[in-house]
């Protein structure tokens, strides 16, 4: 992919023993640690939800974190799953897989990720805000990044950051529904458990509000086959390029302590 404006210098080459890629504009392949983190974070485990509205069923969970710790799982038939204990850094970020479908998300901060189609969306607003201009990150370039730069990797995971990510994510598919024929007011109530919880970072089950949130959207989100459709992907990203980049420092570093 080629990256206009400023570039950023991501000098980690990635992890072999995860395929954290995929997913929309995402990009591909494994990756090997190299410098970056110091593996300072508290162990923890790492629990969620795959869902498309149906839950993921046997969905790989495969992520990579600022210190190139790796998290893996496999979801259960309600959608759950738990990954091995690891000692991290945020930000971490990785997909689920099953069969076609392959959704990615990020970890800011806690024990808890999901992976949906608002999860995914909110990916790509992420990848696309981490480089100035038109350009946007590869999964493989985000997590050579927040290995490399400390300051980058603390950027991405504060609050503020975080909150504009999921913001920007949930205005995409709002558009999405308006475009399909929902008043303004549908579309906020159909959006309103997402509004209110953090959707990539709340736990929930099959059947709860933020689940209903993911089976009303699925017409203007998802191909026919649960992926995530390209025009929203194409919006998602032009959200991304929108936004601040976050603000870079010194290499060598790690991002935030997991805890």
């Amino acid at each position: 992919m080629t990256l206009d404006g400023a570039k950023f210098f991501a000098c980690a080459v990635a992890l072999a023993s995860l395929a954290a890629c995929g997913g929309g504009g995402g990009g591909g392949g494994g990756f090997l640690p190299s410098g970056g983190g110091n593996g300072a974070g508290t162990s923890i485990q790492v629990t969620g939800t795959g869902a498309k509205g149906a839950a993921l069923v046997g969905a790989t969970v495969a992520m990579t974190c600022a210190n190139g710790a790796t998290l893996a799982g496999t979801t259960n038939g309600n959608g759950a799953y738990t990954t091995n204990q690891a000692a991290l850094t945020y930000p971490c970020i990785g997909t689920a897989k099953s069969g076609a479908i392959s959704y990615r998300s990020v970890l800011f901060s806690g024990s808890v990720v999901n992976f949906t189609p608002l999860t995914d969306t909110m990916t790509e607003v992420v990848l696309a805000a981490s480089i100035s201009g038109n350009g946007s990150f590869s999964m493989e370039q985000f997590i050579s990044k927040i290995a490399a730069d400390a300051a980058f990797a603390n950027n991405v995971t504060s609050a503020t950051a975080a909150a504009s990510y999921r913001t920007a994510a949930l205005d995409v598919v709002k558009a999405q529904l308006v475009a399909s024929g929902k008043s303004d007011a549908d579309a906020e109530a159909i959006l309103s458990a997402a509004r209110s919880q953090n959707f990539d970072s709340t736990t929930f089950t099959i059947g709860s509000e933020l689940d209903k949130v993911l089976d009303n959207t699925a017409s203007v989100m998802q191909e026919a086959d649960g992926s995530v459709k390209a025009g929203v992907l194409v919006a998602a990203k032009a959200k991304g390029d929108a936004l601040p980049v976050p603000g870079s420092g010194a290499t060598g570093g790690t991002g935030a302590t997991g805890g």
